[in-house]
């Protein structure tokens, strides 16, 4: 688990989440109740807990699926087939898969193994206005009409005039999440926490704290934002990952200048203007298309299963390398080895205001309310596509995820605004998709960034072009299943 709050109740500073927990539910006797303690946890969680008066587990994770949790069960209700249920955090047997996370459920143990459905989630919603689609669409400013006049960063100041409260709202949303997120830990490193645990007096003053950082909007509006949360004296660490450009027809360039590689640069001077004072770990992280292949085959292809497709494995390679933490710093063009035990990511940002070309698609195919739609499929499926295998891969560095961007508060802040007031795609790529959130970030300095168009990971490092294959991120990839050696 990794929460602050469980309903109404703030855990107590120094108290143990899962502890917490675990106390609440022995004071509960129905598997309903149980499901309803479980239904109200503000945070990432998974978890198998055994009931022994009802004789029971019950198991499931977060709505948005933030923790990785496995099974053999593949229909989710019903008997098993099989003489044996796995259940696991890890991926290590060819017959797991995703526990959904739409659902809780109940396991018995009487002459089989039956798994039941005991909970079900409502699915997630925009907007419960009860108006027309003439009301609720037709009054919207139409800044596409100021193009030709004005610049972007005077169309986002309009844009600012306007939605001010709006925009105010989503910081305050996000500032809370960032502070829940990186003060629910102890003020310990991976490497103090171990010296601590041994019964040693420890003062760290290493990171604690690290950001996937590519310099693109949604990882920049959090470095700014975790910088207004943090101690002053603590540092943070930015990591950039970057793989290989081919560059035949350029040999004296720097095959390690990617795109993400570039707009970190650009994020880093802009934050470092905001707080010239703060300490910055820059981590530029290079990976040689050997240690690609190698790290692939001995330990990525894992973590990724139950993952198996073309973007599965460029995401999952990017991330497993980036938050592994190992670079150099380009403050002292020295080695360095992020000692981070929590990496804040940006996932979550694009499914809810507009940041992939998909809903550029749906709005100039259906306008306003197929992009509404689109949102709310994005969001209900979410938990289905790739937060547990970032968990897995995190996991294995021993570093703790956080996505503040699906904190509870803000995604239903951001579900209550009218879809018009967070984007604006009559607009440009880079301005309109995501306008709320480029607009935060202008309206605390980040100028450039704001402005940046969405770039997804593996092009920003450019994983996506080091093996020289056309191919779709929808395919199975073979280079993940030939790497692969489970149990069966």
């Amino acid at each position: 688990m990794a929460t602050s709050r469980i309903g109404d109740e703030h855990i107590p500073k120094g108290h143990s989440d899962t502890k917490f927990l675990l106390d609440k539910l022995e004071n509960v006797e129905t598997v309903e109740e149980i499901c309803n303690t479980l239904e109200i946890i503000k945070g990432p969680w998974s978890l198998i807990y055994y009931k022994k008066s009802l004789n029971r587990i019950i198991t499931g994770r977060d709505r948005f699926g933030r923790h990785s949790l496995l099974w053999n069960c593949l229909n989710g209700d019903g008997e098993l087939s099989c003489p044996q249920l796995i259940i696991s955090s890890s991926s290590q047997c060819s017959t797991l898969c995703e526990i959904p996370a739409s659902s809780l459920y109940q396991i018995s143990f009487e002459n089989t193994i039956s798994v039941k459905k005991v909970y079900s989630r409502n699915p997630y919603e925009i907007n419960k206005k009860p108006v027309s689609d003439h009301e609720f669409f037709g009054w919207i400013p139409d800044f596409s009409d100021l193009l030709d006049s004005k610049s972007s960063d005077q169309i986002i100041s309009d844009y600012l005039n306007i939605w001010q409260k709006e925009v105010e709202g989503l910081k305050a949303a996000l500032l809370d999440s960032i502070k829940s997120r990186v003060h629910c830990q102890p003020m310990l490193c991976k490497a103090c926490v171990l010296l601590h645990l041994n019964g040693n007096q420890i003062k760290c003053t290493h990171s604690k704290v690290a950001i996937l950082f590519s310099g693109g909007l949604d990882s920049s509006v959090l470095a700014a934002l975790t910088d207004r949360v943090w101690p002053e004296n603590e540092s943070i660490d930015l990591l950039n990952v970057a793989f290989p450009l081919r560059t035949k027809n350029n040999p004296t360039a720097n095959k390690f200048d990617v795109p993400d590689r570039l707009t970190g640069l650009q994020a880093l001077e802009e934050l470092q203007k905001l707080n010239p004072s703060r300490k910055w770990n820059f981590c530029e992280i290079n990976v040689e298309l050997e240690e690609l292949l190698e790290m692939r085959k001995s330990r990525i292809a894992t973590l990724i299963h139950p993952a198996s497709t073309v973007l599965d494995d460029s995401i999952g390679c990017a991330q497993w390398f980036a938050t592994r933490g190992r670079g150099v710093l380009i403050s002292n063009n020295e080695e360095y080895v992020s000692p981070a035990r929590v990496v804040l990511m940006g996932a979550g940002a694009d499914e809810q205001m507009a940041g992939y070309a998909r809903h550029r698609q749906k709005f100039a195919n259906g306008g306003w309310p197929l992009l509404v739609s689109e949102i709310e499929m994005e969001m209900n499926r979410i938990s289905e596509r790739n937060l547990g295998r970032d968990n897995r891969i995190l996991a294995d560095h021993g570093r703790a995820p956080r996505l503040p961007y699906l904190d509870e508060m803000v995604v239903e802040y951001l579900a209550q605004l009218p879809i018009w007031t967070k984007v604006d795609l009559r607009l440009p790529i880079g301005l309109g998709d995501k306008i709320i959130l480029r607009a935060l970030a202008f309206q605390m300095g980040l100028n450039k960034t704001a402005i940046e168009p969405k770039r997804a990971i593996q092009f920003g490092s450019r994983i996506a072009k080091t093996e020289a294959r056309k191919e779709k991120g929808s395919q199975i990839c073979d280079r993940l299943t030939k790497s692969l050696v489970l149990e069966q």
